[in-house]
Parts: structure tokens; C-alpha cells; sequence
């Protein structure tokens, strides 16, 4: 992808989280949005039909980095020897800190994490052949484990204490 497409994408992306930090996403106007990314209308409407459009398309980046997380997850790998994950997840956090402290002050966090938290679930369960009929145990521990580990990350960013939330995260994970 072009430099400068990814350029003026990034910027609209952390233009919607700084706005949304502040307001209502009903309440910002595509001007607003432009004077915040550094960007011109023209440049706006080439990348996205709509401020709607724009707002979901960078929440669709934002759950895609996420879903890619756990699209290949093994759920007994995991379960038995989560060191790996909790690693590459705890490295994620930290070098995405700064969107995640935003989302958090966002308007539409409460709404948005409940969608990231059910999506990832169904993610996992997919790539692993887990169903709430057949796999009622997995289902549930795996609805627990990302429910939980999202709010404790989500609640303690920035300032989190990483070995021992990691400590605390593999010792969840691995009780069966």
C-alpha cells in the first residue's frame, strides 16, 4: 500500500480515537475529524464515503488486528502452556498502548468491547471446532478467559504491573 494512503489512514484512525475521547461519535462532523487528522475534505472522501464509513471501517482495523490474534490459536495448546500467548498478547498491548488507552476513554468502549470480546470467542471457537452444545466446558472457560483477561488489561492500561498480570493470567489460564 501506498505511503501516503497509510499515512492519512492512521491519521483519521487516531483522529477518531482522540474525537471520541471527547464526544459522541453522532457528534463529529467530517470537518472536524479532517482539521484534527491534518487532512482535506477531498483527501476525506477519496478513503471513505461517510463519517459512519469511517468510523467503521476503523473499527473493522482495529477487531482485524484482534481477530488475526486468534484466528490460528489452538485452544489446547493454550490451555496447557499459555506462556506463549500471554507473551505475544502482553507484547501487543504494549506496543499498541496509546490506541488502547483512547479506546478506553472512548465513547463507544462499553459497546465496542462487549462486540471485540464476543467476535474473538467466536474466532477461537471456530478455528478450534468448539460449540456451546458439544464443547459446553471449553466454551464457557474460553468465554471467561477473554472476558476476563480483556477487562483486567483493559482496566489496569497504561499503568499495569506486566509480570505480575502475566503471572496472574497464566495461573488462570492453565486451571482447569
Amino acid at each position: 500500500m501506498d505511503k501516503r494512503i497509510v499515512r492519512t489512514r492512521l491519521a483519521v484512525f487516531n483522529a477518531v480515537f482522540d474525537l471520541a475521547t471527547e464526544k459522541d461519535l453522532d457528534k463529529i462532523t467530517v470537518v472536524e475529524l479532517c482539521d484534527r487528522a491534518g487532512i482535506n475534505k477531498s483527501t476525506f472522501y477519496l478513503h471513505y464515503s461517510s463519517i459512519n464509513d469511517c468510523f467503521q471501517k476503523c473499527f473493522d482495523y482495529f477487531m482485524g488486528k484482534l481477530l488475526e490474534f486468534g484466528k490460528d490459536l489452538d485452544y489446547t495448546k493454550v490451555a496447557n502452556a499459555p506462556e506463549e500467548l500471554v507473551k505475544k498478547l502482553l507484547d501487543a498491548v504494549e506496543e499498541n498502548i496509546k490506541y488502547l488507552v483512547r479506546f478506553r476513554n472512548s465513547v463507544v468502549y462499553d459497546s465496542a468491547v462487549k462486540t471485540i470480546k464476543d467476535s474473538f470467542v467466536q474466532e477461537v471457537c471456530k478455528a478450534n471446532n468448539i460449540d456451546m452444545e458439544s464443547n459446553y466446558h471449553q466454551f464457557a472457560k474460553l468465554t471467561f478467559l477473554v472476558g476476563g483477561c480483556t477487562d483486567i488489561i483493559m482496566k489496569l492500561t497504561p499503568n499495569f504491573n506486566r509480570p505480575e498480570i502475566e503471572r496472574i493470567m497464566i495461573d488462570v489460564i492453565k486451571r482447569r
